[in-house]
């Protein structure tokens, strides 16, 4: 199955109405419409967090603009027309609202908006910014964390999930251990445990929510002595100890 371009699922959860070829791909493509939703929420999450009527000042775009090695032609700041501002020097004509003589029409202005990943990455940018509307949120995004080790996980007699298990290194030092799973089902609810090779002993991360999970490491835990992660089946009745159920299982190699 051919799936939607990113640009078009990032306009599309930016607000753009979708086309009818793309309405028709979303019907029966769980996947872009996961990826139309995952981009919902952060363009959400920035827009809430905004003190209205707040827009960025003019160093934020140029900022991703740099960052982003854009073409001159994008140059010019989409946010100025919020702060009421003119186009700055060499951004090139912008059409007022009230000009004519050049009518775009809707199929020239899409085609316009999907000439590339890197506008698409631009504008996707500017959308959060504008929602954070501060430069605390370019300020704090933090680099990439470090991969430690990563693993598949298997599944244990009579499951059929698939999954893996990445151990982050955090800018702030933390460890974070990244779980997926093909599935979220269980009789009870989701468990993620680090466990002794011998099977003798084990630590409790947390529950795990969904098919993904981000849980920290404790501070001072030797993961060479707790190298296998395990995902096990819980049922609802207070006991802390491990059911002996599990889901999915897979070794660090540290």
């Amino acid at each position: 199955m051919q799936h939607l371009h990113d640009d078009a699922l990032a306009l599309l959860a930016l607000g753009e109405e979708p086309a009818a070829e793309e309405s028709a791909h979303l019907e029966s493509c769980e996947q872009c419409r996961s990826e139309i939703s995952a981009y919902g929420r952060v363009v959400r999450a920035g827009r809430s967090s905004a003190p209205e009527g707040s827009v960025p000042p003019p160093a934020v775009w140029a900022g991703i603009h740099q960052a982003l090695n854009l073409d001159p032609a994008l140059r010019r700041d989409p946010l100025e027309n919020a702060r009421g501002q003119e186009p700055a020097a060499g951004a090139g004509p912008r059409a007022s609202s009230t000009d004519t003589s050049q009518p775009v029409s809707l199929a020239d202005e899409r085609r316009r908006r999907r000439s590339g990943a890197k506008w698409l990455a631009a504008a996707a940018a500017a959308a959060v910014v504008a929602g954070a509307a501060t430069w605390g949120v370019v300020r704090n995004l933090e680099p990439a964390p470090e991969v430690i080790a990563s693993v598949p996980l298997a599944p244990l007699p009579s499951y059929s999930d698939e999954g893996t298990a990445t151990v982050d290194l955090l800018p702030d030092g933390e460890r974070e251990l990244v779980i997926t799973s093909s599935s979220a089902d269980a009789e009870g609810y989701r468990e993620v445990w680090l466990i002794s090779p011998d099977i003798t002993s084990m630590v409790s991360l947390g529950e795990m929510d969904g098919t993904e999970a981000r849980l920290r490491i404790p501070d001072g835990l030797d993961l060479s002595a707790y190298p296998i992660v395990d995902i096990s089946d819980e049922p609802h009745d207070g006991n802390p100890e491990h059911s002996g159920n599990s889901i999915l299982r897979g070794q660090l190699d540290l």
